[in-house]
């Protein structure tokens, strides 16, 4: 339960930032290949996709009184996000060919450096 009076921090913000430069990245690469660019587009999705789920998880509940359930929310968000960016890889590594492994984890890496800014990007 979310306690009416107090404001959901604005998390959301980092998944668009994490999208747009999976979009971008994957458009400035594709001047170079199609494979490249296919390839780093779903290296940032294997990284935002499991972003997305942990922040729908970790911001569910707020208020003191909801602890144990934030706490709770928490460890299922990052569970499942170790679990999701897995299975994405073991999906990709068996049916995606030709596949670019540097254009792959290039662009998850520079996604998940986003994670970094998380605290300047909410305050904005």
């Amino acid at each position: 339960m979310i306690a009416p009076h107090l404001k959901k921090p604005p998390i959301y913000r980092v998944i668009i930032i994490q999208l747009l430069i999976t979009v971008l990245a994957a458009l400035v690469l594709w001047l170079h290949s199609t494979v490249v660019a296919y390839s780093a587009l779903l290296g940032g999705l294997a990284s935002l996709l499991p972003n997305a789920y942990l922040v729908s998880n970790a911001f569910a509940y707020s208020g003191a009184r909801a602890a144990q359930k934030i706490a709770r929310s928490f460890y299922k968000g990052e569970a499942g996000k170790l679990i999701l960016t897995a299975m994405i890889f073991a999906l990709v590594f068996i049916f995606v060919k030709p596949l670019n492994v540097f254009a792959l984890f290039g662009i998850f890496i520079v996604v998940q450096m986003v994670n970094w800014f998380t605290a300047w990007i909410i305050k904005f």
